[in-house]
């Protein structure tokens, strides 16, 4: 059987930035953090930094408001925005003012999207991808029946999953898809296997350009659920509909977009998939030996999921996937 393995480093950085203001009383700071895309809808985290006794009061432009030291606020349409925030002494008076910027892109036409994640038995199904300028998210329905962003039971089969949403103007947007659900086995001791290789590789400091250990050792990766979800999501998806890519061809998820129906919104992702190999050393070996995948397995994250899927009579058997994650 030919093995093969392919890796996409996908990596959704922040935008951060700031802007001083001087007072008689201190230095008044003003940051902000951001997805680099800025494609609406945009959600920015706004601190500021200030001398006690003081508070901010912030308006976003585009008519709310807020006040208080760190403060989240999504801009739902594209546009670029005046965001200026008021220092206020103890009295409620204003002392210094900051503003600057805030250029929110076209996410491209509004568009209702489904993120599938199947996982022995059951199925979680999300919005994420969707593009709405308007606050209400997709409403998800399962055979008919509205599902939550947990698990849904899932008998083997065909079903229909939909998600249905209101566009800025008022229209109607939906996206449909039939899953195909079938029995896959999974593997928790090999899931903790690679875990392990994967951990001591980082540990012995692997240098991915002379393939050989003795550099800087770097920290441990430490598991997490929602990782593992979105990685079992991706193992079982190449089992079950018969690609291998790290764009499903179910449902055209990413990475990132699988992460974030798993339940978690990190600063930046990547992810290895392998198919073909039977072992976590042999899996493992492959990773740290490809250039790409090595950059992952020792990169700038903390976080790591894993999923080994077997489903015999599909092409390769055997397939395995890594979720790397940075909050």
């Amino acid at each position: 059987m030919t093995r093969r393995s392919f890796l996409l480093p996908l990596l959704l950085g922040l935008l951060a930035a700031s802007a001083p203001a001087a007072h008689a009383q201190g230095t008044f700071r003003v940051g902000y953090s951001a997805d680099s895309t800025r494609q609406a809808p945009l959600t920015v985290t706004f601190t500021a930094t200030f001398p006690a006794a003081h508070t901010v009061r912030w308006a976003f432009g585009d008519g709310a408001a807020a006040q208080g030291p760190q403060v989240t606020h999504t801009y739902y349409r594209p546009g670029t925005f005046t965001l200026t925030a008021t220092l206020l002494n103890a009295q409620g008076r204003e002392v210094s003012r900051a503003e600057t910027p805030i250029e929110v892109r076209s996410g491209g036409p509004e568009r209702a999207e489904l993120t599938v994640l199947h996982a022995p038995g059951s199925v979680r199904i999300g919005p994420a991808g969707s593009v709405l300028y308007r606050p209400e998210p997709p409403r998800v329905f399962l055979d008919g029946r509205e599902v939550g962003p947990g698990p849904a039971p899932l008998t083997p089969g065909p079903h229909a999953a939909l998600a249905q949403a209101t566009g800025s103007a008022g229209q109607r947007l939906e996206r449909r898809l039939t899953l195909n659900a079938a029995p896959f086995q999974t593997s928790a001791a090999f899931d903790s296997e690679v875990l392990r290789l994967t951990n001591r590789a980082r540990a012995q400091g692997w240098n991915c350009a002379t393939l050989r250990a003795g550099g800087p050792a770097l920290p441990p990766l430490a598991p997490h659920p929602a990782l593992d979800l979105a990685a079992q999501g991706q193992s079982a998806g190449m089992a079950l509909y018969g690609y291998f890519d790290h764009t499903s061809a179910l449902d055209g998820s990413s990475p990132m977009r699988r992460v974030q129906t798993a339940g978690l919104n990190p600063a930046s992702v990547a992810e290895n998939i392998a198919a073909g190999q039977t072992t976590p050393a042999e899996v493992v070996d492959g990773w740290l030996r490809s250039p790409g995948h090595c950059r992952n397995v020792m990169g700038n994250f903390t976080l790591i999921g894993l999923s080994y899927v077997a489903r015999p009579g599909t092409p390769y058997t055997h397939y395995w996937t890594q979720v790397f994650a940075r909050p």
